[in-house]
């Protein structure tokens, strides 16, 4: 018996292919900058999220606020309470790997990053 469950798993694919969802892209969409005190135009950010993934990888998800804390190193160590909204997207192997794909989803990110003052 234990041979059978060999043989069937070593016939299973060792990378994730083909069109199945089942690669998980995670988006936390902050409520203030990086000082932890000016709020940012989060409806705008999440509403933006929603829209490129959904014409990017075909939809997702945004939850309601959920309660957080980051340490800013770069900024001695100060702790920022942040009330972000989580943003899922289900995609498949093959649009997560395309380069024009990641592309927007990167762009999107360095975007919201310098617009809602997340870093540097």
């Amino acid at each position: 018996m234990a041979t059978r469950r060999t043989e069937s798993a070593n016939r299973r694919p060792r990378t994730l292919g083909g069109g199945r969802k089942r690669v998980l892209v995670v988006l936390f969409v902050p409520s203030v900058e990086r000082n932890g005190v000016t709020a940012i135009d989060q409806k705008r950010w999440v509403d933006a999220a929603l829209e490129m993934f959904g014409r990017v990888f075909g939809g997702a998800t945004a939850y309601p606020k959920a309660k957080g804390i980051w340490r800013d190193d770069e900024r001695g160590g100060a702790l920022v309470w942040d009330e972000p909204v989580v943003v899922h997207c289900y995609t498949t192997p093959t649009d997560i790997q395309d380069a024009g794909n990641l592309a927007e989803l990167g762009g999107f990110c360095r975007r919201m990053g310098r617009e809602a003052s997340q870093g540097k």
